[in-house]
């Protein structure tokens, strides 16, 4: 058996899955995209499992691999759900699942409209874009000139594109589950740090395990299905004051170093043994 691995930067998660894909005597294709020129229609392996961190990236050596007939984990249409915070959103909603009131702001003159129509504070931020990048917690109207500026210089239209956000009241943490296959293997919360009100990992933020309720693992196992990924990370807030769940972003290409230290759980493993059942379908 082989499977081909996608990736730009080598991390440990990389390393992880290449020891556990061995363990089970399956060959590891390494393809590092930055390095090699993936042709289109040609494949590698039966199974191509996406790493690349680069959004844009993952989804085309996913599209590329399934031109070819390979099966990508995630897919194509996966990561582009997940890259994309306003599909991400738009698709849950369309499916009843429960999400922090959003808005769009596509130009200046809905810019003002947004302000006007949201509680502050309100959390602005990138339909693109990872640990916490460009997320901003918007108090007054001179925070929320600053930030129209600011991004109004950038080339990217995606990255000029607001999605003004209700701020839900969490209490400085999140919850983080991790759904391989359609079942939770766990669940962290992520707790921010000192000033720092993003629980991003990267930012400072800490990691500690939590039992994974009925309702939790529900809201990850729909999400996603929703965007029919088989490894997939979920972001999820709990209002400190009612208890309601939101569903906040889903990630495609989910890094789980954090995720792994603080639960203890092998997700290389986990996935891996995922990923030979599925070749032996």
């Amino acid at each position: 058996m082989e499977v081909e691995l996608l990736y730009d930067m080598p991390r440990l998660e990389e390393k992880l899955l290449i020891e556990s894909f061995r363990q089970r005597g399956v060959e590891v294709k390494l393809t590092n995209v930055n390095t090699m020129p993936l042709l289109i229609g040609e494949v590698a392996a039966e199974i191509a499992l996406v790493r690349v961190v680069s959004m844009q990236k993952a989804l085309y050596s996913a599209a590329i691999r399934e031109a070819a007939g390979a099966t990508a984990i995630n897919s194509s249409t996966t990561l582009m759900l997940c890259g994309d915070k306003i599909l991400t959103l738009s698709r849950l909603k369309a499916q009843g699942l429960k999400i922090p009131r959003s808005m769009v702001v596509l130009g200046a003159e809905s810019a003002e409209v947004a302000y006007r129509r949201f509680p502050k504070p309100f959390v602005d931020k990138p339909p693109i874009g990872s640990w916490g990048r460009l997320v901003t917690l918007v108090k007054d109207k001179s925070t929320w000139r600053s930030v129209l500026e600011h991004r109004q210089m950038m080339q990217s239209q995606q990255l000029r594109t607001h999605i003004v956000q209700e701020y839900i009241e969490s209490g400085g943490r999140d919850i983080r589950t991790i759904v391989i296959g359609g079942e939770v293997i766990g669940a962290v919360i992520r707790r921010s740090v000192g000033d720092e009100w993003r629980t991003n990992v990267a930012l400072g933020g800490k990691t500690e395990p939590i039992k994974v309720n009925g309702e939790i693992a529900e809201l990850s196992v729909k999400a996603a299905k929703t965007v029919g990924g088989e490894f997939i990370s979920i972001d999820i807030l709990e209002d400190k004051n009612s208890g309601q769940l939101y569903l906040n972003e889903v990630n495609g290409v989910p890094e789980f170093k954090g995720f792994m230290e603080a639960t203890g759980i092998s997700v290389a493993d986990e996935l891996a043994k995922y990923i030979v059942s599925v070749m032996r379908r």
